[in-house]
């Protein structure tokens, strides 16, 4: 009996053993498995390419406010190179249509004859608006219309005696008329336009002066007066 007692214990020491050694082998299997798994799944992951976030880019305005300044030319009538000037302007473009307040200065010319000599000066504010006929990259081709108060300035000065001259005095008018104008966009913030206008005019003065024989016309000015401008462009 006693050696029975004795043989029984170890062999269910060995059977724990072998039961244990046999559940870790498993755990150790199973967490191999994982780790061969996240191992392939994160390669995987790795070959695919990944899309490369899109550059952000200014965010673009259906709305442009600009800023104009250049020179202009016109043929009115009254001298016979016609005046030259400064043109101002600032205005608002959207995509179909585009809004401008502008000031011209002309210049003084002189009106001489043989008796008398009369300066004129020529100044206009006016709104303008057009439209977009042709865009073609930096290129825009327009065609509109506006319509302005003339004011001129007008001096006279006697070369002869017995002359009778009015002192300088200012003339209102009326100006109006169809443009088209050409622009080359070279930069994000400048471009260069020039546009070419009929200005018809009501209200101009005549130009002349007083004798013993009454008042001799000289000049009376055109209704209709082309004009020439050109102006750099400047976008904020």
């Amino acid at each position: 009996m006693a050696g029975r007692g004795t043989s029984f214990p170890r062999c269910r020491d060995s059977s724990v053993a072998r039961m244990a050694s046999g559940t870790v082998l498993l755990r150790l299997g199973v967490l191999g498995g994982l780790l061969a798994g996240s191992a392939a799944l994160a390669a995987d992951t790795a070959d695919v390419p990944r899309a490369e976030a899109a550059p952000v880019g200014p965010e673009s305005s259906s709305v442009q406010w600009q800023l104009l300044a250049g020179g202009l030319a016109s043929l009115d009538g009254y001298a016979s190179t016609g005046y030259q000037g400064w043109l101002l302007g600032a205005g608002w473009e959207f995509p179909r249509l585009r809004f401008r307040f502008q000031f011209l200065a002309g210049l003084p010319s002189s009106m001489v004859e043989t008796r008398t000599e009369v300066k004129l000066e020529q100044y206009v504010f006016g709104f303008w608006l057009d439209t977009p006929m042709l865009r073609s990259g930096a290129w825009r081709w327009s065609v509109g219309a506006g319509a302005g108060f003339l004011l001129f300035g007008r001096t006279a000065f006697a070369r002869v005696g017995g002359l009778d001259t009015a002192g300088p005095r200012f003339v209102p008018a009326l100006l109006t008329g169809p443009d088209t104008s050409l622009r080359w966009r070279f930069s994000k913030y400048f471009a260069v336009e020039g546009s070419l206008a009929m200005d018809i005019v009501f209200g101009r003065p005549l130009i002349g002066f007083q004798s013993a024989q009454g008042f001799e016309p000289l000049h009376e000015g055109w209704a209709v007066r082309p004009r020439l401008s050109v102006a750099m462009m400047v976008f904020p």
